[in-house]
């Protein structure tokens, strides 16, 4: 044996590696090898006992210098084993090694990848860094996504890191056309070493300046529900390339990552548009119900609720059908769209056509192209008209269960509504019903309140004209009556007569319901002027100007309070005088109405300021009574420093809502009398 032979031991070394390749124990091969030499060792020593040799003496020399040599090579065996097999651990700890810290860079690579994708980058930016990324990860030259649009059936460029096709980003591929449609087209990855040598895969190379080779396309698919195709992601080199599957692995979770990224953006536009979408339609519900709230005309209502309906369907056309519960029939009301001669004196029978079973029913209902088979529809009357029409909706209008008709929304696409806008639609009819009804009540009320304020007025004149009887028939019995006491009383009776008719010819003219204590103050300075006045005496009556407005209730107390005030300056104020001034004055203040009667006379009882007539006469009697049914009061004092005597009632404002910011109808402010 000669222990110089390097083949013996190379087989050693390389018996080794392979041991350390498969996973295999050195130190059992060790401990075989061990066995093997003692063996042979033993072996040996039977056989130089056995062998013949040239001297006995020789015998004992041999056999030590062969066991020796043996010893030797096994050492020499032990070390080439150990040698091989540690040389195959280092490896594969250097491959490991190398693997760790490409898994390491490579998952770097994805969190930078993924981060991008949640950024708030625009996803063309987005996409060109991921392209990027991927280029520098794998050490190639190209990297190319392309987005596949359903609809047209394309591959579109969306992003490259390098140089762009001859189309530039508008470069666009049909399915199976180059590399990148097959991959879309056939839904699994491509790796080739040479695209170049494809006839089929090298037209799309060739639209790149620069000859690449290597390649590995990548198909972006969203397994959802649904798998459904987002596009592919292509890496090549310009070198003849294998890509391993490390590799692919790599480029697949990219792709992952890029159809996560596509579909939830996709998902948040859809959100996000259906968000605008519901704000919009919640605003235009407003918009709608406030221009359906804005007026009680029930003509107006009708034509809005018609013109709104189809700007808030997207619609075409639309008509307001009316029941008429006595017979049965629906006749349109009003339109949008339509043609009018062909709905003017039309008539449905309940049940008859879509709009005639959504009344019975009293459900929605919704069909398409139903004009060609329905021959009580209106619509097949104009055949030219009702082939541009394809899809109808119609929803009953109700209120407490009550149908009033119902709403068609006619559409020339051939679809039906969601449920979105199906309950969009039937929200919008139910404000529709309502404000149809009130409007209706609102031209009851109105008409009945016109009657009664005809019949009011009518009322007023008749009192007027009664109560001039009664004063003429008082005036005729002063004037034959000797007794200037009974004649005078019966002058102030006649005043107060036409005091009062003064007052009811003024509501008979005006607002049946208030009038203006400026107007009543005139009418009664009047009367006063023209049956108290006594003719040797010049007196001046003044009426300030005062818009405030009382309700007719207090009007004729107020008449028949300032008809005493005025009578009283006369006959107690201008006694002894010649001439004098009369001048009645009214304002509100602090929600109560203050009505002053002042004259400049002097010869009445000299009174205090501040205190109160202590006379019990008719006349004061009367204020009192009639002024506390209001809620009032009645005052009266001498202004010394003017020289003036005023009398002074005051009485809460029950004032009209339409006076008042943002009120609608009556305030019903006034006490009612004790």
């Amino acid at each position: 044996i000669d222990d110089d032979d390097p083949t013996l031991f190379a087989r050693f070394e390389q018996s080794g590696h392979w041991l350390a390749k498969q996973g295999g124990k050195l130190d059992v091969r060790l401990q075989a090898l061990q066995r093997y030499v003692d063996a042979l060792a033993f072996e040996l020593n039977d056989l130089f006992k056995q062998v013949p040799v040239a001297s006995e003496e020789e015998r004992p020399r041999l056999q030590v210098e062969a066991t020796s040599r043996l010893f030797q090579v096994q050492s020499r065996a032990m070390l080439s084993l150990t040698r091989g097999y540690q040389g195959a651990i280092d490896q594969v700890t250097l491959e490991r090694n190398a693997l760790a810290m490409q898994i390491e860079q490579r998952f770097l690579a994805l969190q930078r990848i993924n981060g991008v994708s949640n950024s708030t980058m625009d996803l063309d930016q987005t996409l060109e860094v991921i392209t990027k990324v991927v280029a520098e990860e794998l050490k190639a030259d190209l990297c190319t996504i392309f987005f596949y649009d359903e609809l047209q059936r394309l591959l579109t460029l969306r992003a490259t890191n390098g140089p762009r096709p001859l189309g530039g980003m508008h470069f666009t591929l049909r399915l199976g056309e180059g590399y990148s449609g097959w991959v879309a087209d056939k839904g699994r990855p491509l790796l080739v070493r040479d695209a170049l040598s494809d006839q089929q895969f090298a037209f799309e190379v060739r639209t790149y300046n620069t000859d690449y080779h290597g390649l590995m396309a990548i198909p972006i698919i969203f397994f959802g529900t649904t798998e459904r195709l987002i596009g592919v992601i292509s890496v090549q080199s310009t070198e003849m390339h294998d890509f391993g599957n490390a590799e692919r692995d790599f480029v697949e979770v990219v792709a992952g990552i890029v159809a996560i990224n596509i579909e939830n953006g996709r998902l948040y536009e859809q959100t996000d548009e259906q968000l605008r979408r519901k704000v919009h339609e919640l605003a235009t519900m407003h918009r709608v119900s406030s221009i359906i709230a804005s007026t009680l005309n029930l003509d107006e209502v009708l034509q809005i609720i018609a013109t709104q309906a189809v700007h808030l369907s997207g619609a075409e056309r639309s008509c307001i059908f009316e029941l008429d519960q006595e017979k049965q029939l629906l006749h349109i009301v009003a339109h949008y769209g339509l043609n009018s001669a062909l709905v003017e004196g039309l008539h449905i029978g309940v049940g008859q056509c879509c709009a005639g079973r959504s009344v019975l029913t009293g459900r929605p209902s919704m069909a398409v192209d139903c004009f060609e088979n329905d021959e009580h529809c209106f619509l097949s009357m104009d055949p030219g008209f009702s082939s541009e029409i394809h899809s109808v909706l119609c929803v009953p209008l109700q209120v407490k269960r009550k149908v009033l008709g119902c709403i068609c929304i006619y559409s020339s696409h051939r679809h039906s509504l969601s449920h979105e806008q199906m309950q969009l639609v039937i929200t919008f009819a139910n404000e529709a019903a309502i404000a149809i009804e009130n409007a209706r009540l609102y031209e009851e009320t109105r008409r009945g309140l016109e009657l009664k304020s005809i019949l009011l007025r009518e009322l007023h004149h008749r009192v007027k004209n009664n109560l001039a009887t009664v004063a003429g028939i008082l005036s005729l019995q002063r004037r034959r009556t000797k007794s200037p006491e009974v004649r005078y009383t019966l002058a102030e009776s006649v005043n107060r007569v036409q005091g009062l008719a003064a007052t009811h010819d003024l509501l008979a003219h005006e607002d049946v319901s208030e009038a203006k204590v400026e107007d009543i103050a005139r009418k009664i300075v009047g009367v006063a002027n023209a049956n108290l006045r006594p003719p040797a005496k010049h007196i001046t009556f003044e009426v300030e100007p005062c818009p405030i407005v009382i309700p007719s209730r207090a009007v004729t107390i107020l008449a028949l309070v300032l008809n005493e005030m005025v009578s009283n300056a006369i006959k107690h104020g201008m006694v002894g005088l010649k001439e004098g001034t009369v001048t009645i004055r009214g304002r509100e203040e602090d929600g109560m109405v203050i009505v002053q009667v002042i004259d400049t006379g002097t010869k009445l009882k000299q009174l205090e300021p501040g205190e109160e007539e202590s006379s019990e006469g008719l006349g004061l009697s009367l204020i009192k009574n009639l002024i506390g049914d209001l809620g009032g009061r009645f005052v009266l004092w001498r202004d010394g420093s003017m020289g003036r005597t005023v009398a002074e009632v005051r009485f809460p404002l029950a004032r009209n809502r339409s006076q008042v910011p943002g009120g609608q109808g009556v305030v019903q402010g006034l006490p009612a009398p004790e």
